[in-house]
């Protein structure tokens, strides 16, 4: 089976472009075939058109939370509320997600169910670094135009198959601090836990791992070292989205009760 791993940007540029990986799976191991980079909209969209099958996984939010898709007067289904987000246009999200996040009174007013339960940003971040919501808005239309099934959300049937997930999630579970965005102080540091991590994935050593993973050559490992971390993301992205393929008979480890939308982080 062919899986992919996309570490997403809202705005991408050669310096900070999408980068992705396409990997040959199994039941047991992930072999990394290629390592891509999408410097802007229209190579992205191109690849994300082409056609399948894969199983990909997308380090973005799919959704947003319930009550404030509820306050915006937005449809209740995913599909729907995607299209009146971005009919309304991004300057607009961005001020009035923004808004609602900064005067949330609780938990659920700014977060996912499933951002809760996996520790990650919430989509209503659109000023912020990372700014997640920015994220969302440029991610999921571009699912939503192109076909994508998103199981628990948009079963269109195609034979690509988009599955949210968190990088950071996996790496929290194999035990490891900060590994990425070096600076002076902490340079040393961070090499050190994205050797670690880079190792964990080779060899499955970490009962949360559901496959090996495996690397084509040595520029291929030097990438997934780089400071930046977006490769080494794009790895972890692809790992998540094996562990959902292994539960493809059970909507790909999704909970029974995942809501329409604000959609479900995989292995969380």
């Amino acid at each position: 089976m062919r899986i992919v791993g996309v570490d997403f940007t809202s705005a991408p540029t050669r310096v900070k472009p999408i980068v992705a990986a396409e990997c040959l799976a199994d039941e047991a191991a992930l072999e990394v075939e290629r390592l891509l980079e999408f410097a802007d909209w229209p190579a992205y969209e191109h690849w994300l058109g082409e056609g399948g099958p894969w199983i990909g996984g997308f380090d973005f939010p799919f959704g947003l939370p319930r009550r404030f898709v509820r306050a915006e007067g937005w449809p209740l289904d995913w599909a729907g509320m995607v299209r009146a987000c971005v009919r309304g246009g991004k300057a607009r999200f961005v001020e009035r997600a923004m808004r609602a996040f900064q005067g949330a009174r609780s938990p659920e007013d700014k977060h996912r169910r499933t951002d809760r339960a996996a520790g990650s940003e919430s989509p209503l971040k659109t000023k912020a670094n990372p700014p997640v919501g920015r994220m969302f808005y440029e991610g999921a239309w571009r699912l939503l135009a192109a076909g994508v099934h998103v199981p628990g959300l948009h079963e269109t049937g195609s034979a690509k198959v988009a599955l949210e997930v968190y990088p950071g999630l996996l790496v929290s579970r194999l035990g490891v601090g900060y590994y990425k965005n070096d600076k002076p102080a902490s340079a040393a540091r961070n090499a050190a836990a994205r050797r670690r991590i880079l190792e964990c994935l080779r060899s499955r050593s970490h009962e949360s791992l559901s496959c090996r993973v495996r690397l084509g050559s040595r520029a291929m490992r030097a990438k997934l070292e780089h400071a930046s971390g977006d490769w080494l993301d794009a790895i972890a992205c692809a790992v998540q989205a094996h562990w959902g393929w292994l539960r493809r008979s059970t909507r790909y480890g999704l909970p029974a009760d995942v809501d329409p939308v604000e959609g479900w982080i995989i292995s969380s």
